[in-house]
């Protein structure tokens, strides 16, 4: 299949102060406005997956958005979890007030740490109707152990700016007290939800995604793709061929 053309807006934003970059990738054909997709990335980076993400869905004619949080991989400041939600919430006013994009059907994907922020987006914002997390975090008293936690921070600090072991460790307390989706999943509905697991991650198990989807109420789905990593490597072509049908079949 040929490659369809597209264009790559660079986007500077403020939050809080601090200067964000992001990337909006918009069709060059399309005789109507591409559909928005708000795309968030886990700790502490992009994962190769969402990048093959954003080329298919604008290859299919939507316009997906991403950027980085504060203090990492080029946005200012010092990176902070708690931080990272008021940045999303920043990109999603950004997104929406935008003209050459149709935010009438809005859909957030968002990879582990991502996947979390997606959720709560969408409960706090009306205006999201589509949501899909791959591999989120959540039930983080019961199935991300204190020790567990320890290796993903000590694997994820280094690549970002500012955030010592000792305040990562707060805030993670924080997420799983009050920022967990398993207290809030009921709460996406009636928007459309999908959750999306490799059953071979051992970085966040898919037993939390399990118990979103039996706390979640429809509209919605589950699907495990078999022998994926968190990262899905080897798996991409069916992980992204999932999503974007997903994505097509709830356009109104």
């Amino acid at each position: 299949m040929n490659e369809k053309s597209y264009t790559v807006e660079r986007l500077i934003f403020k939050s809080a102060g601090n200067r964000l970059i992001g990337a909006l990738h918009k069709p060059s054909d399309l005789n109507r406005l591409p559909h928005a997709v708000l795309v968030l990335h886990g700790f502490p980076g992009m994962a190769p997956i969402l990048s093959d993400i954003v080329f298919s869905l604008c290859q299919s004619g939507f316009a997906p958005m991403t950027f980085h949080y504060r203090g990492c991989w080029g946005s200012g400041g010092e990176y902070s979890f708690l931080g990272a939600i008021r940045d999303t919430q920043k990109a999603l006013e950004l997104i929406t007030d935008r003209t050459d994009v149709d935010i009438k059907n809005l859909t957030i994907i968002g990879h582990s740490f991502g996947g979390l922020i997606a959720m709560l987006m969408t409960v706090r914002n009306d205006i999201v109707k589509n949501v899909a997390a791959l591999c989120p975090v959540a039930n983080m008293k019961a199935e991300l152990a204190s020790h567990r936690a320890k290796t993903i921070l000590k694997k994820g600090l280094p690549f970002v700016s500012g955030f010592p072991m000792s305040k990562a460790a707060v805030e993670w307390e924080a997420l799983s007290k009050q920022y967990d989706p398993i207290f809030y999943v009921e709460k996406i509905a009636p928007r459309n939800f999908l959750l999306v697991h490799g059953d071979k991650d051992d970085i966040i198990p898919i037993n939390c995604s399990e118990a979103l989807f039996t706390k979640a109420l429809d509209p919605k789905n589950l699907s495990v793709v078999h022998g994926a990593d968190h990262i899905f490597a080897g798996n991409h072509h069916k992980t992204i061929e999932l999503l974007t049908s997903w994505i097509k079949s709830n356009i109104k």
